[in-house]
């Protein structure tokens, strides 16, 4: 009764939360804060419409980023390790800095040679989502009277993801023996399942305008002096400080993704700093990967051959080429960031320019925490046979800027992506 009673509540307190502004997200549960490094949140819509009376599912398009992961470079782990060392041996490490160097130490210990890994709750992440998935369709993955249910599974070559497919594919093939799962990787598939050359050109210059900014808004100084009794000869200049502060909110947001370690340093933090930080990483992964109007127009470009290949694939069963009932792809942010916002999904198209602007309409925590997954939920009316889709984001309704939410016309949604498809860079 008291999980009942609590998930009625978290049910009622969703659109409050979502009325939040990002500052007051943060503050209320600092792991919003650790943007792309989020781990994946199941929030059920309470008034989540059902399908229109008489349409049957038939088939599922799926795009889903890697579950939960260790951080990819040894270097987010070893630059703080590394200065917090120092500092020890010199004996300058305030009771709280020895206690952050603790922390540090045993999270760089548990992560050596893992680097990039899915962890324990990535697998988690991933086996849920199948398991709702089935759940919710459960005639799509029956098998009752020999019916045939055929799902096509692939990924790109980085293990993460290829374990991300398998802890996901696992979960529906124990729950129904009978289904007929393939797996592939390889680098025929990498053109659509990963990012393109034009968002690798602009990842610099955008960190530039990003890293700018942060050197000009995080303050160090009350955090140097909580860690070290003599800041001056551990950071003497004020990038090594705002760095060493960046490194340890990374780590910190991270520490989610590795749960069974059981550690929290947000308490590192005042909330205008956590609040600063996130500001900056929210700019960065915006800038590097999203819509933005300074260099966005090359995710739209890179998204192309992953829509194509969702409306292609689609085409395929709905004219009875194909006799899948779901196509499962797994991959990366990088290539789902600009795969929403092709798409049109509200919360993650908007485009701005100013950076001050970006935090209003934009949270890299919401549109790609780890596990993140694009559906579209395909249904028939076995009499008209007339199709209708459902578009999910992270499991829950995505408004797309065409008419006949949330369960679409194909006629009208088909038309909208092969427009988007044609002309991807949204006209000013």
């Amino acid at each position: 009764m008291k999980r009942f009673l609590l998930a009625l509540w978290c049910l009622g307190m969703l659109p409050m939360a979502q009325a939040q502004s990002p500052r007051e997200q943060i503050a209320a549960n600092p792991e919003l804060s650790a943007c792309l490094y989020h781990s994946y949140e199941y929030r059920p819509e309470a008034d989540a419409e059902p399908a229109p009376a008489g349409y049957e599912p038939f088939y599922i398009s799926h795009y889903g980023r890697h579950g939960s992961r260790f951080l990819i470079g040894g270097g987010d782990y070893d630059r703080p390790y590394r200065v917090l060392r120092q500092a020890d041996s010199l004996g300058v490490l305030t009771p709280a800095g020895k206690a952050v160097y603790a922390k540090v130490a045993t999270i760089r210990a548990d992560a050596e040679g893992r680097l990039g890994g899915l962890t324990p709750r990535g697998t988690r992440e991933h086996r849920g989502i199948a398991e709702r998935m089935y759940a919710a369709y459960p005639t799509l993955f029956s098998t009752a009277g020999g019916r045939k249910c055929r799902i096509e599974c692939r990924s790109t070559l980085v293990p993460r993801c290829i374990l991300s497919m398998a802890a996901f594919s696992e979960r529906l093939k124990e729950l129904n023996p009978e289904l007929e799962i393939t797996r592939e990787t390889g680098q025929r598939y990498v053109d659509y399942l990963s990012h393109g050359p034009g968002m690798q050109a602009q990842y610099k210059p955008a960190h530039v305008v990003a890293d700018s900014m942060l050197y000009a808004r995080v303050q160090a100084d009350r955090l140097m002096r909580t860690l070290f009794t003599e800041p001056g000869r551990i950071v003497p200049e004020q990038k090594q400080a705002q760095t060493l502060m960046y490194d340890l909110f990374t780590l910190t947001g991270i520490l989610q993704d590795v749960d069974y370690l059981g550690l929290s340093m947000y308490d590192l933090f005042t909330e205008e700093e956590l609040y600063t930080l996130w500001e900056c990483e929210n700019v960065d992964r915006y800038l590097t990967m999203g819509p933005s109007k300074r260099f966005g127009d090359a995710a739209y470009t890179d998204a192309v051959p992953l829509l194509r290949n969702i409306v292609e694939t689609a085409e395929a069963v709905i004219d009875g080429r194909s006799d899948l009932s779901a196509s499962l792809r797994f991959g990366h942010d990088s290539n789902l960031i600009p795969l929403a916002a092709l798409l049109g999904v509200e919360i993650a198209s908007a485009r701005v320019s100013d950076v001050d602007e970006v935090a209003a309409v934009w949270n890299a925590g919401r549109v790609s925490p780890m596990g993140t997954n694009i559906q579209l939920i395909f249904f028939r009316h076995p009499q008209t046979h007339d199709i209708r889709v459902r578009v999910l984001h992270n499991e829950r309704d995505a408004r797309l800027p065409i008419a006949g939410g949330p369960y679409y016309s194909w006629d009208v949604l088909h038309a909208y992506l092969l427009d988007r498809l044609d002309h991807p860079v949204p006209k000013e």
